[in-house]
């Protein structure tokens, strides 16, 4: 079986100015959580400014660590005093600290200088806002090479093969200039079935011993000064890096890169290292087999992080077992950070949070037994433990039904489960039968829920509904709050005609029931899970 990675990032290179800061913009990517670059390199010792330009609608920040440091671990641990690390603007306390952003709110920005560090290597950058940093972070590298091919050309051959061609013998479809001086695959929108040849100059700073590394899905050869340096041909996947080293004089040498892609997923990376620069790609692709601190993301934290979900235009759903969400959890990551996890045991919504959704590893490695805990923050259980949503009362502060644990895992009691439909934009809607009434449960979204958004919730039943019915809309510590309620400090929920009962909050059950969830607005304190 195939693996594949996806394309991670831009590289940027950058020119150095002596008389002013060299400007280095970096943008988040909207409902993303990353930064739109992902690797740079400057000079040691010179004066950088950086821009972050948070055009999201989540929090961001940008703070860059020594070398070898582990940011990811970094960042998990902030939230073991989450109020803490609010304080502190989510940035830890530790003395590897190199440069760093304030907490940048939605649409704004931040620009901070630095002297960078004169030793060269690979200074690990990440945004610490909880449950980003998995996917937001990246690498500045510290060198005297910019990571670039100059007069780099490519031509672009037709062809099926299952092993490298012998390009001389063929005639180019197309050929042109690479401008940015970095390899790519992307010149065309071909995905199957071609081959590249890339040619152009790599200086060397000093005679000296260096090494070049290579992958791709599929073949791979890189040639210095017409003689084979690295190769691995054939059709495989982009996993594994190949890597051999050279001698070379100082000056300018002849680069050829060749490469063929067959048929499914497609990738090509090309990096050296010398004397006194560290690895440095020459491809606009990052291999994950050389990412942060030589580990693979999805090896990290004993194979428990590694393979976020990312969601983006259109919900993400993820059937499996959830920390906190019920014996049959469905997991539904909502574009705009809203994440819930709805029990089709209980026939109920179970969680609620916001930010990152879900990160697989723990199900997707190994043999993927366990619970996986959310990505995000603000983790909430609106319904309680093990609950029904709708109920018979005799009045309404009579005890809400709730499963006992050994029976939690089975079906509730009188609830028949029809499964559930998407519709064109991929938003689900949850069916279930209760005392012979068609139930319909469907989530939208307005907003972003780092910014006072809300979570629109919509039960429609059909048939007769029976007397004294009722909807327990949320439980716990309830207090009335604008035009709804509070829950534990740190949900609102609003809902017409709901009315508290101790600690239930219960709304007469009806052919219609809506309910809006929101949280705090970025600047009140938010509670961490």
């Amino acid at each position: 079986m195939r693996r594949s990675f996806p394309f991670l990032a831009l590289l940027l290179t950058v020119s150095v100015s002596t008389a002013e800061p060299q400007v280095i913009t970096i943008k988040t990517l909207r409902a993303q959580m990353r930064y739109d670059v992902a690797d740079f390199t400057v000079k040691p010792g010179d004066e950088v400014k950086i821009v972050l330009d948070n055009v999201d609608d989540m929090p961001h920040n940008l703070l860059i660590y020594q070398p070898g440091t582990d940011v990811l671990d970094l960042a998990a641990k902030l939230m073991d005093k989450p109020e803490e690390a609010f304080k502190s603007g989510y940035v830890p306390n530790d003395p590897r600290l190199v440069a760093r952003s304030k907490l940048v709110q939605p649409k704004a920005k931040d620009e901070f200088t630095f002297k960078v560090p004169e030793k060269p290597g690979v200074y690990p950058f990440v945004c610490t806002f909880p449950g980003h940093a998995a996917l937001m972070n990246g690498r500045m590298r510290v060198s005297l090479v910019t990571p670039v091919l100059t007069g780099l050309k490519f031509a672009l051959y037709e062809g099926k093969w299952e092993k490298l061609p012998d390009f001389n013998g063929l005639s180019p479809h197309r050929q042109g200039d690479v401008s940015d001086g970095l390899i790519q695959i992307k010149l065309d929108d071909y995905k199957n079935h071609f081959g590249i040849v890339y040619t152009g100059k790599l200086k060397a700073p000093k005679d000296g011993d260096y090494t070049f590394s290579i992958a791709g899905d599929d073949g791979v050869r890189l040639l210095i000064d017409g003689k084979t340096v690295v190769e691995h041909d054939g059709v495989h996947a982009v996993t594994e890096i190949k890597s051999a080293p050279a001698k070379l004089k100082a000056g300018e040498h002849d680069v050829r890169v060749e490469y063929f892609q067959a048929e499914g997923e497609l990738g090509i990376y090309v990096a050296w290292k010398g004397p006194d620069f560290p690895n440095t790609a020459l491809t606009k692709w990052l291999h994950p087999e050389a990412s942060l601190n030589g580990k693979v993301a999805g090896k990290q934290n004993a194979g428990k992080t590694g393979i976020p979900l990312l969601v983006g235009t259109e919900p993400v759903i993820y059937r499996n077992f959830i920390v906190n969400a019920g014996a049959r959890p469905i997991g539904v990551g909502y574009p705009g950070g809203f994440n819930l996890a709805w029990d089709a045991a209980q026939m109920n919504l179970a969680l609620l949070w916001r930010g990152g959704f879900i990160d697989a590893a723990l199900h997707w490695i190994d043999r993927g037994g366990g619970d996986q805990p959310t990505m995000g923050l603000d983790e909430k259980r609106p319904s309680g433990d093990a609950s029904v949503p709708l109920a018979v009362l005799e009045s309404p502060d009579a005890a809400w039904p709730v499963a006992e644990k050994k029976k939690a895992k089975a079906l509730a009691e009188g609830y028949d489960w029809k499964g559930y439909r998407l519709d064109a934009r991929r938003f689900p809607t949850f069916a279930y039968v209760w005392k012979g009434v068609k139930v319909s449960d469907r989530f939208d979204t307005i907003g972003a829920a780092e910014s006072g958004g809300k979570l629109l919730r919509t039960l429609v039943l059909e048939g007769a509904i029976p007397a004294n019915a009722y909807m327990r809309v949320a439980a716990g510590n309830l207090q009335p709050d604008r035009d709804g309620f509070l829950v534990d400090s740190a949900l609102h929920v609003s809902v017409s005609g709901a009315k508290i009962f101790g600690n239930n909050l219960l709304v007469p059950a009806g052919a219609e029931i809506k309910i809006n969830y929101s949280w705090p607005d970025p600047n009140a304190t938010t509670t961490q899970k």
